[in-house]
């Protein structure tokens, strides 16, 4: 990660640290102090327990679950390096568990291993500035259990072709797509991350996964953005989720007549 292990700390362990690449957070700052996650709409709000605190270094949290196994466990452990970097480590899991959750945990860390790189850009682009939540889930049902199908066709109706689309390469929405233009962070099957430039500065994580065997695929847009006039970034929402509902229902549709063929 660019930067010094403070600058880490301040976006991992406060609350609009969090909020600026992560989730919104309500957090005592203490161990045993509480901790509100606000995951919505992807999920719903989490009550934990802070565990660890020994700023600017480890952080931890316990999360309890209504059933087995119980509770998720995640510590985050910053170590300093030369040049002003930082090595992160998150280690996350159950203290009771046994294999039967590794599907579980596996999505878990999967959705950590993105959420990293979203920190390592805010930190590189964004570093302590307060950032806004633009997000939206939707579905694509019915749909095929690869999520790289449609994750691909999705992307390339937001004007971005995976087959040519690099980190670093410049970008602009297409026509009918909420506006953005600026750079591609990351592109891999499933996974895009860009940085907008215009009309305001954001990060725009947009996935695909699915939902279960035989179930739904969810497409997630998780924005934050910086710098925008309240006006116009009180609008995003409604505009992204618009334009993600017709996609999702475009590709659903396609799909059918695939399978049906």
């Amino acid at each position: 990660m660019p930067g010094t292990p403070e600058q880490v700390w301040q976006a991992i362990a406060t609350g609009p640290g969090q909020a600026a690449w992560l989730f919104p957070a309500d957090l005592e700052p203490e161990v045993g102090g509480s901790m509100i996650i606000h995951r919505e709409p992807f999920g719903p709000d989490g009550a934990a327990t802070v565990t660890r605190y020994e700023p600017p270094h480890a952080f931890g949290y316990d999360e309890p679950n209504q059933g087995p196994p119980s509770p998720m466990a995640t510590e985050i452990l910053v170590e300093a390096r030369s040049g002003g970097s930082c090595v992160v480590r998150v280690i996350c899991g159950f203290a009771d568990a046994g294999e039967e959750w590794e599907d579980l945990v596996q999505g878990v860390l999967e959705g950590w291993r993105m959420s990293l790189v979203v920190l390592a850009e805010y930190l590189r682009s964004f570093a302590g500035r307060p950032g806004r939540s633009i997000d939206v889930i939707t579905m694509i049902d019915p749909a095929p259990a690869d999520r790289t199908t449609p994750a691909a066709d999705l992307f390339r109706r937001l004007g971005l072709d995976p087959d040519d689309v690099a980190p670093g390469s410049p970008f602009r929405t297409a026509p009918g797509a909420p506006e953005l233009t600026g750079v591609v962070v990351r592109a891999e099957p499933g996974y895009l991350l860009l940085r907008s430039e215009s009309p305001g500065s954001g990060l725009w994580a947009l996935s695909c996964f699915p939902m279960g065997m035989d179930q739904p695929i969810s497409i997630n847009l998780m924005g934050r953005v910086y710098d925008w006039p309240d006006d116009q970034s009180a609008e995003l929402p409604t505009a992204w989720r618009t334009w993600l509902q017709r996609q999702a229902e475009e590709l659903a549709a396609s799909e059918s007549i695939l399978e049906e063929k």
